[in-house]
Formats: C-alpha cells, sequence, structure tokens
C-alpha cells in the first residue's frame, strides 16, 4: 500500500497523535499555546481527549489519567486567587444544589473558561485578594485554594452578580449555622473588617430573618451612608424599602421568609 492511501485511512497520523497526546499529559495538565499543529490539537478536542478552555488554553489528563475540574484548573491560573461565591459554598458542603457556574477572586483580569456545559470566571479584586480568609482544599490529586465558608458568603452578599437567589442564601445560613459549617460570629466579624455597608446591609438583614435579632454594629455600619442598596438575587424591580437596613426588596419580609426551601 502507497503513502497516500495511508494518509487517506489516517494510518500514518496516529502515531503522531499518541506520541503528541503522551507529551501534552507528561507536560501537563494545562497548556498554553502548545507548540503543536492545529491538525492535531483539534483531532484530540473532537476525540474528547483534551480539553480547549480558552482560545490557546488546552487541558489534558493528568498522569493518573483523569481531567482536573475547573476550580482546580484556576488555582493553577490564579495560584494567588481563590475559589468564592456560590461555587466555593457548593463545594464544601453549604447547599445541597449544584452549579455550572464557579468564580475566582483574583488580583489581575483573565478570560473566562469553558469545560462542557461549566464555565469559570475571573473576577479582578485585588483588595479581597490581599485580605480574604482561605483555606487548601484537596480532592484526590486536585488542590484548590477557596475561601472559608463565611468569607464565600460575604463575598456573594457583597458581589451578587455570583450569587444564588436571597432564599438560597438564606436556606444556606439556616443548614450552616445549624450543622456547626457556618459560624455567624465568623461571619459578622468579616461584615465589620471589610467595613462596606453593602455587606453589612444584607448580611444584618438576612442573620435579623434568621434570629429575630437585629446586631447593633452591622446596623451602624449600614446606616453609614444615606445611599440605598438592591437585595441580591430577586432582580431589579423595588417594591418595599427596609428602612433599618437601608435595603430595597423585591418582596415583603413575610414573602422572602415564605420563598425559602423548607
Amino acid at each position: 500500500m502507497n503513502s497516500h492511501n495511508l494518509n487517506e485511512l489516517g494510518l500514518t497520523q496516529m502515531p503522531k497523535l499518541e506520541q503528541a497526546m503522551a507529551w501534552l499529559v507528561e507536560h501537563g495538565p494545562l497548556h498554553v499555546d502548545p507548540d503543536l499543529p492545529n491538525w492535531m490539537l483539534k483531532a484530540l478536542v473532537r476525540g474528547g481527549r483534551i480539553a480547549r478552555l480558552r482560545r490557546g488554553l488546552y487541558l489534558a489528563p493528568t498522569a493518573e489519567g483523569h481531567m482536573l475540574s475547573l476550580p482546580a484548573v484556576a488555582t493553577l491560573l490564579a495560584p494567588k486567587g481563590y475559589l468564592s461565591f456560590y461555587g466555593a459554598l457548593t463545594l464544601q458542603g453549604l447547599t445541597d444544589q449544584e452549579t455550572t457556574r464557579w468564580a475566582v477572586v483574583t488580583d489581575a483580569r483573565q478570560g473566562s473558561i469553558t469545560l462542557g456545559q461549566q464555565r469559570l470566571d475571573f473576577v479582578p479584586w485585588p483588595r479581597r485578594v490581599r485580605d480574604a480568609d482561605v483555606r487548601t482544599h484537596r480532592r484526590g490529586d486536585e488542590t484548590i485554594r477557596i475561601a472559608t465558608p463565611a468569607q464565600a458568603l460575604a463575598d456573594a452578599l457583597e458581589a451578587p452578580r455570583y450569587a444564588r437567589s436571597w432564599p438560597e442564601l438564606v436556606h444556606i445560613v439556616r443548614n450552616g449555622t445549624g450543622s456547626g459549617r457556618l459560624s455567624a460570629r465568623a461571619l459578622r466579624a468579616r461584615a465589620l473588617a471589610t467595613a462596606s455597608p453593602a455587606l453589612a446591609r444584607r448580611l444584618g438583614f438576612l442573620l435579623e430573618l434568621e434570629t429575630g435579632k437585629v446586631d447593633a454594629q452591622l446596623s451602624a455600619l449600614a446606616q453609614r451612608s444615606n445611599n440605598w442598596t438592591r437585595l441580591a438575587g430577586l432582580g431589579e424591580k423595588t417594591r418595599v424599602r427596609d428602612s433599618r437596613w437601608r435595603l430595597e426588596l423585591p418582596r415583603s419580609r413575610e414573602d422572602l421568609l415564605a420563598a425559602v426551601r423548607e
């Protein structure tokens, strides 16, 4: 059989692909603009053997043969950053819900990455990177820098773009404090250290809904400015104003509590 027919059958390309795959695994798992022909990369992506995370960035399996999760990839791409917001709460078992959207707090902007139906955003927030409470989470051969539960919830309340609905946040606090996985004292300390009126308003309101008590220090911080803050996660329309916390609510307190999952 001549070389032309071999090329048509792809028999001469397979050894090259296997060599390329072995190289990617050995030198991976992450590759930025790898020095391989584009046809090889496309063939390996089409075959599901490697993943294209964004333009020029590829993920190969580990030497043990599995693909890293997006949170673990993020720790490699932003070693000074940390996984936070709702994704960090799900990963640490604070809710039984799952997420397909992750977010990492970083000291520099990066393009988002995707893996299958999942997406990970990099949130440039240098000030928070410097003072965040972070731990190292190990899962198999993965290492993930992740916010403590109190830090993750505080971040979600301060930057609600990466939060779920308000009833889900109340549910997280209820289950987290009840199980001992989340400390109301740590949440309060985090908000006071951050000194953000918006965070104090949302957290103070949340804790009041859950405990029936008003935290005097959070309330004082909430009143530090005369502006109003929207409640996270339930749309843009304001129907009720809560003067104690200077919050604009989409529903009454009673309706918000009734929406919490039992």
